[in-house]
């Protein structure tokens, strides 16, 4: 076997990790742009203070998403480079130490994801329980969207880590 043939299983399972973070920043790009489109539309279309409420959560919730996609991409792109060269050099035990700490601290957050989730949904519904409002509404249903969004991409992200994390030497 080759050098090239014993490094390639680790440079695929790096480049396939890294993959799935793509498709899932791509995903939340059109997410995004999806529900603002909505937003907008709901406004057009009513002018009520239901959809002010909404458009204004969704927009937030959009430019936070996007922004955080972003970032991630941003960085993931010099992080695999960084990576895959190491793979067969000197400096791959280094570097893949510090990347199995890194996916260490990512995969140690998830439950408090969770728990801002669980906090959000439950400032929802009291937001609901306690108005009847219109733009309350608007903004809780646009909270309980972002609530959705994040607990769907977290659960894939986190199993994602995990299953990363387990496989790195």
């Amino acid at each position: 076997m080759t050098s090239t043939e014993t490094y390639a299983p680790l440079q695929a399972l790096i480049r396939e990790y890294f993959k799935g973070e793509y498709n899932e920043m791509m995903l939340i790009f059109a997410g995004s742009a999806a529900l603002t489109c909505i937003a907008v539309w709901l406004w057009v279309g009513t002018r009520s203070g239901f959809a002010l409420g909404f458009g204004v959560t969704v927009l937030a919730t959009a430019m936070l998403l996007c922004g955080t996609a972003a970032s991630l991409l941003v960085r993931d792109k010099g992080l695999v480079e960084e990576l895959a060269l190491s793979i067969g050099k000197p400096q791959q035990s280094q570097v893949l130490a510090k990347e199995r700490a890194r996916i260490e601290v990512v995969v140690s957050k998830y439950r408090y994801y969770r728990y801002s989730a669980a906090v959000l949904a439950a400032l929802s519904v009291l937001g609901l329980l306690l108005t009847s409002r219109g733009w309350v509404h608007g903004v809780v249903t646009g909270l309980l969207l972002l609530v959705v969004a994040q607990v769907v991409i977290d659960h894939f992200s986190e199993q994602r880590a995990t299953q990363y994390l387990a496989a790195l030497p």
